[in-house]
């Protein structure tokens, strides 16, 4: 038996991996073996051998042969496939323009850099991902405020830590040792969170709120902040832009008026602020998309990020660090530009989504857009990973992908969406392909292959680069072969792949950046104003012909007119992440998916018996677009008045009961975690929601 070293594929930690191989086939999986001891996986990688052998893995390259959605194909070459897709491309290219040609990347990341050079060179400016719902917005608000990517905390020497609606334990499994070390070493710990996770339970304070009321607790935060002279005056005087603006405005949201609106006590509400302004230097560890997947998310986000710079905490060590510790520079990964020459899906919608900018298009209209040929026709789809569940109402993208002349997707399994499809690619899992990995503290590894790809599955960069050579497309990276482009992502760090490979465990970069702080004493913000901007030259730009406010303004998700709240009463939140799965795609996993038969549908016990339902009922739950059935699950973790259902279920789909037009107007993004639904007991059902069966 043969022991490989990989990182494990299925969700975006990429935990390190021990792989048992017999005769050319994984017999198990462990977490990575260092000093005599694994790292442990958590439920995921522990199933992650169902993962490369399962029933649904797309084997060979397979054209339609039947109606759309049919599932009806047929086997094909891959010369055949290539000789399609190129035929297609340009065919769309030539009688509607290269625009015409959305190129789409769903999960997972690791090839984005390569599809986006693909699109740049095709001459489309539509490149687009499955980010358009997942992390940008977060992103995007920060560099509204500090004009760089995210700043994290420093954990290794903040005092008090500010946990803001990321359950580690559940979402970011690693962490979790690192989190206990900040207990055992007096860290105090701030926990925002409209649930008792298992990572609140270690807090100091726990600030529960209703979802989506982020951006008032923030607020009201900065309130006593500046009321009590709890903030740094030199840094805001010297760095700040727009802050008596701000001050002006947090007067209006005292601790009493912030429990009203978000359900935390005022007294824990000035406590956490005082804690968090004064035990310095302090960190706050942010969630990928948790705020923003509300109507008003970007603007909350804001209000949570101003926190940092009003107290004096930005790039210091401990707490939101630019640089922590140290880097070692590589190429590709956030540094591809998209072509831009014009107009891209989704500009004239979320105008700030270009003006920041991310280097994607924005597609959570992308079925409009199909639909109405507006802002021009989109006429084919290269997407490699693309998976429908991840919209809002997502038949209607399947509707819209249904018209297209051409409609190609590489993927690892049958999902609905790749059966609506042309043309279906298989690729590998990350047992199956080797891969360079960019990791903390400067460190580079190799993913090793640790079996050759079943079926006909191929790398998805290989399937690139070969695709702009038959299209004779001119990119530097993309003409050599597979090895030249890994090597071109290690040549800045002085590093090659025969290093690598040599070094199973990693190498550090030769050239490193030491640990850097206070930049800003260096260079401006790369803002419009040079400072931190708690008032935004960028939104400023719009606030005549979009109404866009240049403050983190507060508006509560619940005073909009557009749901009659007297039928649907409940708040809706979807996606809390479980920890068994990570989006659709672990409900084809026997081990994983035996765990919720029925889809969960969790209720607090006071509405149980305010609608007479009962733990382990069938339910319906209906919005104002939809409806699912599921299996109600009683939880005292959430307070009375919400419900949370887990996405991407095909027996019932929470992303159905949310409107694809409920959008954040600053990003486009769904508002998932804060909708309006009702819930009725049902006859009967046939499954249990919980198994016990291992």
């Amino acid at each position: 038996m043969e022991k490989k070293q990989i990182f494990c594929g299925i969700c975006s930690t990429g935990c390190p991996m021990d792989v048992y191989v017999e005769d050319g086939k994984v017999v198990s999986v462990e977490g990575r073996v260092e000093n005599g001891k694994s790292r442990g996986l958590c439920s995921k990688g522990a199933a992650s051998k169902q993962y490369l052998y399962n029933e649904e893995r797309i084997l060979y390259p397979m054209k339609r042969v039947g109606e759309r959605g049919s599932g009806a194909f047929e086997r094909i070459s891959w010369e055949e496939a290539y000789d399609l897709i190129e035929e297609n491309l340009n065919r769309v290219k030539e009688r509607y323009g290269a625009k015409s040609v959305v190129f789409y990347a769903g999960y997972p990341k690791w090839y984005r850099p390569a599809l986006l050079r693909l699109a740049n060179a095709f001459g489309s400016q539509n490149y687009c991902t499955e980010s358009s719902t997942c992390f940008q917005a977060s992103d995007l608000a920060w560099k509204s405020v500090y004009g760089n990517g995210i700043c994290f905390p420093d954990l290794a020497h903040t005092k008090t830590l500010l946990l803001w609606t990321s359950n580690l334990f559940h979402s970011n499994t690693p962490m979790g040792k690192m989190y206990r070390s900040l207990k055992e070493r007096g860290v105090k710990i701030i926990a925002v969170d409209p649930r008792n996770t298992v990572t609140v339970k270690e807090a100091d304070i726990h600030l529960k709120i209703t979802p989506g009321t982020d951006g008032a607790l923030a607020l009201a935060m900065a309130h006593v902040i500046i009321e009590e002279n709890l903030y740094d005056k030199e840094f805001v005087e010297k760095y700040v832009h727009g802050f008596e603006e701000y001050k002006n405005y947090v007067r209006k949201f005292p601790p009493e008026k912030a429990q009203e609106i978000t359900g935390a006590d005022a007294d824990l509400i000035r406590e956490a602020a005082r804690l968090y302004a004064c035990n310095k230097p302090s960190g706050i560890q942010f969630s990928v998309s948790t705020i923003v997947h509300h109507i008003n998310g970007f603007q909350n986000y804001r209000a949570v990020f101003c926190l940092i710079a009003l107290t004096g905490n930005y790039d210091i060590e401990g707490g939101n660090r630019s640089r922590p510790g140290p880097a070692s520079p590589c190429n590709e990964f956030g540094k591809v530009i998209r072509y831009n020459k014009e107009e891209a899906v989704g500009e004239k919608d979320f105008p700030v989504w270009f003006d920041l900018p991310c280097q994607e298009a924005q597609c959570t209209r992308l079925a409009d857009y199909i639909l109405e040929e507006d802002p021009y026709p989109l006429k084919a789809v290269f997407a490699m990973g693309l998976n429908h569940r991840m919209w809002p109402q997502p038949e209607h993208l399947q509707k819209a992908l249904g018209t297209l002349d051409f409609y190609v997707n590489t993927e690892l399994f049958w999902s609905d969406s790749s059966k609506m499809a042309d043309l279906v690619l298989p690729a590998c899992t990350t047992f199956e392909r080797e891969e360079v990995k960019s990791l903390r503290g400067g460190m580079f590894a190799l993913n090793q292959r640790a079996v050759e790809p079943v079926g006909e599955a191929k790398n998805d960069i290989e399937i690139i680069m070969e695709l702009a050579r038959r299209m004779q497309l001119k990119d530097k990276v993309l003409t050599g072969g597979y090895e030249s482009y890994m090597n071109y992502i290690l040549e800045p760090s002085g590093l090659t792949l025969e290093d690598l490979r040599s070094h199973p465990a990693g190498m550090r970069g030769k050239v490193i950046f030491p640990p850097r702080e206070r930049t800003y004493e260096d260079e401006p913000f790369h803002t419009l104003s040079g400072k931190v901007e708690f008032s935004s030259l960028v939104l400023e730009k719009y606030k005549e012909s979009r109404g866009y406010d240049p403050l983190p303004v507060y508006k509560d998700f619940r005073e909009q007119d557009q749901v009659d709240r007297k039928e649907y009463p409940l708040i809706l939140n979807t996606g809390a992440r479980k920890p068994q799965f990570f989006h659709a795609r672990m409900y084809r996993l026997p081990w994983l998916s035996g765990l919720e038969t029925n889809p969960m549908v969790e209720i607090h016990p006071d509405d149980g018996k305010t609608y007479g339902i009962a733990d382990g009922d069938p339910v319906k739950v209906t919005s104002p677009v939809g409806e699912m059935k599921g299996t109600a699950v009683y939880s005292i973790t959430g307070n009375p008045g919400i419900v949370y259902i887990y996405h991407g279920n095909k027996k019932g789909e929470a992303n159905n009961l949310i409107d694809r037009n409920y959008l954040d107007p600053y990003t486009g993004f769904p508002g998932y975690k804060s909708y309006f639904c009702k819930i009725e007991k049902q006859a009967e059902v046939t499954e249990n929601a919980v198994s016990t069966e291992v």
